[in-house]
């Protein structure tokens, strides 16, 4: 790690800055939040500023910073509360369309006691906005497991809430001690009502986006049902071919509690979580696909000269002005060392070389010819 200028400021109790261009050595800028700010959730970057968006308090309603300036250990313009939410829960996840539209992803705690959940619920909040920083709208549920209510409720505590806001969340004492979360009997803490759900759920959290050619991608915690603690979670993901639409579970990896980010860098998808393992990519392009084309040039209607065998895969790359927003370019072939003919043949072979349960799917060819 180098410490340039921004660097050598002092911590202000919250998140700090650091920069890659190979992603191996790390360039620290110093302080883009504070204590009562710390915890940050997730980020956006638009037109040379980052949205940086943090729950006060813990677990609570998305506030917002407007930073222009990375590297001078300084965080930004201070926006307040960018969306209300009228659940419990937040741990958002915030990405941009492709109309600029800012999308968070919300965790909702009402169908669930979050705090034996690992503060994860089965339930998602959907809410979009024009700029990222009020007037957000919410829309249908991007996740929901819910299994059958009950009609019966019940509540938790919240370590933090009424330590950090209590105007907002007033406290009442706790009539038992919660070792789990070091309170005592007697103190004073806040508290939040859930309905009671049967059999018991699956719960996500912790939410991370990316979109991939126009595909939707959320990742999150997994903390599955009749299994609790950091040894029986792992990081899942979700997909959907619109971010209107409901997302479809697609499977799950790793080992502990991941509160993962996605992100697209040199070329490859890496997932970082706070796990003991992260993750690299190189996209959802599925091995393996060969190709081969021929060219009929005696007009007999018989390949006369093929090109050789070829493995092909999709490439990937940002689409300007959006952080978040991945361009597929189609697998090609450079054709143009075949002759002139009267048709042509294409062949291909689809193997599935992966250990994962994707499987190639061939969805068209298309082949372009010069005058």
């Amino acid at each position: 790690q180098y410490d340039a200028p921004g660097g050598l400021k002092p911590t202000k109790g919250g998140y700090h800055a650091w920069q890659s261009k190979d992603m191996v050595n790390w360039v620290h800028h110093g302080p883009v939040s504070e204590k009562f700010s710390k915890w940050v959730t997730t980020a956006e970057y638009v037109d040379g500023k980052l949205y940086l968006y943090y729950d006060f308090p813990n677990d609570q309603d998305p506030h917002l910073y407007i930073d222009e300036d990375l590297t001078d250990g300084e965080p930004g313009k201070n926006m307040g509360m960018a969306f209300n939410d009228p659940t419990h829960g937040s741990d958002c996840a915030v990405i941009r369309d492709l109309e600029g539209n800012f999308h968070l992803i919300v965790e909702d705690w009402s169908p669930i006691d979050a705090s034996t959940h690992a503060w994860d619920s089965p339930l998602a909040v959907h809410a979009v906005s024009k700029d990222g920083t009020k007037d957000f709208k919410i829309l249908d549920p991007p996740v929901d497991e819910r299994t059958k209510p009950t009609g019966k409720f019940a509540e938790y505590v919240h370590p933090h809430w009424h330590a950090e806001d209590p105007d907002r969340y007033p406290g009442k004492k706790a009539e038992v001690d919660v070792p789990q979360h070091r309170i005592k009997a007697g103190q004073t803490r806040a508290f939040a009502k859930y309905e009671i759900h049967e059999p018991e759920q699956n719960a996500y959290g912790d939410w991370a986006s990316i979109s991939i050619g126009g595909q939707y991608y959320l990742f999150a915690d997994f903390d599955p049902a009749g299994g609790h603690g950091r040894e029986s979670m792992s990081a899942a993901w979700f997909t959907s071919d619109d971010i209107n639409k409901p997302f479809t579970f697609c499977g799950n990896i790793g080992q502990g509690h991941p509160d993962p980010e996605i992100l697209f860098a040199e070329g490859q998808f890496h997932l970082i979580t706070q796990m003991n393992t992260d993750y690299i990519s190189d996209g959802p392009w599925v091995e393996t696909v060969e190709v081969r084309v021929g060219v009929d040039t005696t007009n007999d209607g018989a390949v006369d000269q093929w090109s050789e065998w070829e493995v092909v895969k999709e490439q990937y790359d940002y689409i300007e002005g959006f952080a978040k927003q991945i361009k597929k370019i189609p697998a090609a072939l450079n054709l143009s060392m075949l002759p002139e003919g009267y048709g042509f043949q294409f062949e291909l072979k689809i193997a599935d070389t992966t250990e994962n349960e994707s499987k190639p799917i061939l969805d068209k060819v298309v082949v372009a010819f010069e005058k």
